[in-house]
């Protein structure tokens, strides 16, 4: 079997408008963030004025309106030049909000197909969710893990084991509630006589701190390898993939004032389950180091790999040294060192733009 497979976080596809930003619950710098720019430029939200609230609707919807047009015809471009079999996509409202953008923007690039639509509401409080789309060419069937808590990784004795291995979990472990922040997307794709297991993930992001934070990825992690360990009797001969937005990065592209890029090489990572002991293969270490990236961090000047397509030893075995395509098309021009990227039409400077992270996409024969 050979399947085209991309990730794509679409940042916030919402079917609806966010007014949770009107009052105090928004007054943080980091809250406000979701907002678009225009409205925390010129709309004074912050002072829980009741009075005001009509108007501010109207400039959010307005604002809304207008960027979205423009962001969600390049995500639509991007996803046409992935031409993927199965997309996997994260940062989407909802199965109605996905099902538009395929009909009404995405339809229109005369891209594939898209006739499977895949979203299982998950746990995130903002409402966005992982889903996938399929051609036919490939049935898929899904399986949300969503549910998931600490209790479903074994007996205590088990538990106390991985805090041994991950100490960075000793806290979380000793929580209450879901480990996903958002949802473990599990689907199954059989073609040809063969069997194909992809987790669709997006774990908790950095926002807060990196460190601060750390704990809950390497949960989300030490949950997925928990999964592939217990459905497959031995993993490393078994045709899996762990793909999506993991918001964490085992080394960063740090970008000096006069443009130098330089790699820098980190000692911790959230993903550790996932990738010690040569348990996967994070296949977009096969480009070039500098070639790595898929989101700019412009507040440090840093350039990291967050979007992975994690694929079995058995896979990866069957594909040595096939490097993925990282699309970059979308990204605005205030991405350092991009000169030579060809923009789709209307990118700007900081937006409009297709997503704040880039489309990977790779073909892989399934053995």
């Amino acid at each position: 079997m050979e399947i085209s497979i991309a990730n794509f976080n679409l940042e916030n596809i919402f079917n609806r408008f966010d007014f949770s930003a009107f009052g105090n619950s928004r007054d943080s710098e980091y809250s406000q963030r979701y907002l678009p720019p225009i409205v925390n430029s010129l709309t004074d939200f912050r002072s829980n004025d009741l009075t005001q609230f009509e108007e501010f609707k109207q400039a959010l919807r307005a604002a809304f309106i207008s960027q979205e047009d423009d962001k969600r015809q390049h995500a639509a471009l991007a996803i046409k030049n992935a031409d993927a079999d199965l997309l996997c996509l994260q940062e989407v409202d909802s199965i109605d909000a996905l099902i538009k953008f395929r009909n009404f923007y995405l339809n229109k690039t005369q891209t594939n197909e898209y006739q499977q639509v895949v979203l299982h509401e998950g746990n995130d409080k903002r409402g966005i969710d992982v889903a996938a789309m399929a051609t036919e060419l490939f049935p898929v069937y899904s399986k949300s893990h969503a549910h998931m808590t600490r209790s479903d990784l074994g007996t205590k004795e088990e538990r106390d084991e991985l805090v041994n291995r991950f100490p960075v979990v000793k806290e979380e472990m000793k929580k209450r509630g879901r480990i996903f922040n958002r949802d473990c997307l599990e689907l199954e794709i059989h073609k040809d006589g063969k069997e194909l297991t992809v987790f669709v993930c997006h774990f908790k992001s950095m926002g807060g701190g990196r460190d601060k934070t750390m704990g809950e990825r390497t949960l989300e992690a030490i949950a997925v390898r928990h999964l592939i360990e217990h459905k497959f009797v031995n993993p490393a001969e078994a045709n899996w993939i762990v793909i999506g937005d993991l918001n964490d990065y085992v080394e960063q592209i740090r970008i000096s004032n006069d443009g130098t890029e330089k790699l820098v090489k980190e000692n911790n990572s959230g993903l550790a389950p996932l990738l010690q002991d040569d348990f996967s293969v994070n296949l977009v270490s096969n480009l070039e180091e500098l070639e790595r990236w898929t989101h700019y961090y412009s507040w440090e000047k840093t350039k990291t790999q967050l979007d992975y397509i994690l694929v079995s030893p058995a896979i990866n075995s069957a594909n040595q040294g096939v490097k993925p395509d990282i699309i970059r098309n979308g990204m605005p021009y205030r991405v350092p060192n991009t000169e030579g990227i060809v923009r789709y039409p209307r990118i700007g400077w900081d937006r409009p733009k297709a997503s704040d992270h880039c489309p990977v996409v790779v073909k892989l024969t399934i053995p």
